[in-house]
């Protein structure tokens, strides 16, 4: 598996709300972990993205909290979870903070899943330019049957009516849900 972003982060406290920096990985099945340094020794805590994170708020969405000094509240980033906790985030500029909400609302919805076709680019994202995947959007046609009919007619005597069929049909079932 690969990572899709990595990068220094700082994170409130639960308990006395202090701000302390981490570091996250966001791999491509979705898991964000955050370690206490760079060297990915200790693990602080995991959040698996697709199953945990209800919501995303960045900037002034984030209400409830105020941003460690020297930043801007557009630095703000808070993820939700389904079972109440909320993790408050606070990137180094307003550009990396769009950057991670754009990264990480993605692995919400396109994770590669472990024996997919999926390929990923095997190098980290350390950087604040937005996520891009080495794959491309499946179209229309890849999910056309070209085998079942297009066009039928009917009717009688001088009027006929042409009816065209658009079929949208799985060819084969997707290899995994999320």
């Amino acid at each position: 598996m690969a990572f899709v972003k990595s990068g220094w982060l700082l994170r409130q406290s639960t308990i006395l709300k202090r701000w302390k920096k981490n570091w996250f990985d966001l791999w491509s099945d979705g898991h964000l972990i955050y370690y206490d340094d760079q060297t990915r020794h200790s693990v602080e805590d995991k959040i698996h993205m697709p199953v945990d994170c209800i919501n995303i708020r960045i900037g002034h969405e984030c209400w409830d909290i105020q941003p460690p000094d020297g930043k801007p509240k557009d630095c703000m980033l808070q993820i939700v979870c389904r079972d109440g906790k909320t993790i408050s985030l606070c990137a180094e500029s307003t550009d990396d903070c769009l950057a991670w909400k754009f990264t990480l609302q993605d692995s919400r919805t396109n994770t590669a899943y472990v024996g997919s076709d999926v390929l990923y680019d095997e190098t980290a994202v350390a950087s604040s330019p937005p996520p891009y995947t080495a794959y491309a959007a499946p179209t229309l046609e890849d999910f056309m049957d070209n085998s079942l009919p297009t066009k039928s007619s009917f009717g009688s005597g001088i009027e006929i009516a042409t009816v065209i069929w658009h079929w949208a049909c799985w060819l084969e079932l997707p290899r995994a849900w999320p």
